[in-house]
């Protein structure tokens, strides 16, 4: 019921906690600047990357509204200085919204499952354009735990895994039998697809985190 303040510099406190006034908000607000003695004399952030990271937790926690504002003097390329980022969809609206009227052959395939039990969930948006979105080959983008996975890992192999079982099933329930011929760099040609898992102590590769290594991610997605 109240709003309280504290203020930290260099890993110590600077003064106790305060209680400052009746308040009926909820939730943390946090402000910073980095310390020219540890990063250096005119240390700044760059606006684009801050944007695209908030961004994207917007709809790998669909539902959450993030309200981004940034001054217009610091910024020198497209990125807006007000935005209201809001994915109810999750991973579904971030796709379409990323490749707009861009041509498909098939409406995009979402979904979102949770082992009950267990410590993961996992998430997807998939769909294939001829165009293969200006890229020859489509794209993925994958995270773990929100954490961006650019050379992607075990939970990719487990999602392009079951999207070839089920391709491949689909050929057999309609009698194709050129469907069991289908590879996995067939599905890759023009894949458009986003995807992310919540596992319990994630396992990478690197200091960087570039791929996952978890070996249960990989069943969890198939």
């Amino acid at each position: 019921g109240f709003e309280w303040r504290q203020s930290f510099s260099r890993g110590h406190v600077l003064a106790p906690i305060q209680q400052v006034q009746p308040s009926k908000k909820r939730g943390t607000l946090i402000r910073f600047k980095p310390d020219e003695e540890i990063f250096g004399v005119g240390a700044a952030f760059k606006p684009a990357r801050l944007f695209r990271m908030a961004r994207s937790k917007a709809y790998l926690f669909r539902g959450v509204e993030i309200k981004w504002s940034c001054a217009p003097e610091r910024i020198t390329d497209q990125t807006p200085a007000q935005a209201t980022l809001h994915f109810p969809g999750g991973l579904a609206d971030a796709l379409a919204d990323r490749i707009g009227r861009l041509e498909t052959v098939t409406p995009t395939f979402a979904g979102r499952a949770e082992r009950q039990g267990e410590a993961g969930a996992f998430e997807w948006a998939v769909t294939w354009s001829p165009a293969g979105f200006g890229e020859a080959d489509g794209f993925i983008q994958s995270y773990c735990n929100t954490v961006p996975t650019p050379e992607g890992g075990t939970h990719e192999a487990g999602f392009w895994t079951a999207i070839l079982k089920g391709i491949r099933a689909y050929g057999e329930l309609t009698k194709n039998r050129k469907a069991e011929n289908i590879t996995r760099d067939d599905l890759l040609t023009g894949g458009c697809a986003l995807v992310s898992c919540f596992i319990a102590e994630p396992e990478f590769v690197g200091q960087t985190k570039d791929r996952l290594a978890t070996a249960e991610a990989a069943r969890l997605v198939e």
